[in-house]
């Protein structure tokens, strides 16, 4: 079965966009009026979010709803470069080569165009 939604990575963004504004999981969960395990599981991408529910908290945490659901923020805000800290983190040497080696062959493909 296709998964249509990756809810960890919109969780990911609701955190990013959350800690730009300063807000904690419970600032959020008090404003709508759920509890803040909830907030917890919707950001580790354990629950699944409405979309009444994500453009509740895009509007809380200064954002736009396309901005939580898609991964590209035409406004040039750096959130990409935290889900990427934030997917390998903890990875080991041998992980992060292999991502660096990933990036620069994507960056010669470009180039030899």
């Amino acid at each position: 079965m296709i998964k249509l939604v990756d809810f960890c990575a919109i969780g990911r963004r609701i955190k990013f966009y959350r800690n730009q504004v300063n807000l904690r999981q419970v600032d959020i969960a008090e404003r709508l009026n759920v509890s803040s395990v909830y907030i917890s599981r919707i950001e580790c991408g354990k629950s699944e979010v409405s979309l009444r529910r994500l453009d509740e908290i895009a509007m809380l945490v200064n954002t736009r709803l396309q901005d939580l659901i898609a991964d590209v923020n035409d406004e040039g805000r750096d959130y990409l470069q935290s889900e990427i800290n934030e997917i390998t983190k903890g990875w080991d040497k041998e992980k992060r080569a292999l991502i660096r080696n990933i990036a620069e062959a994507i960056n010669n493909t470009d180039t030899k165009r």
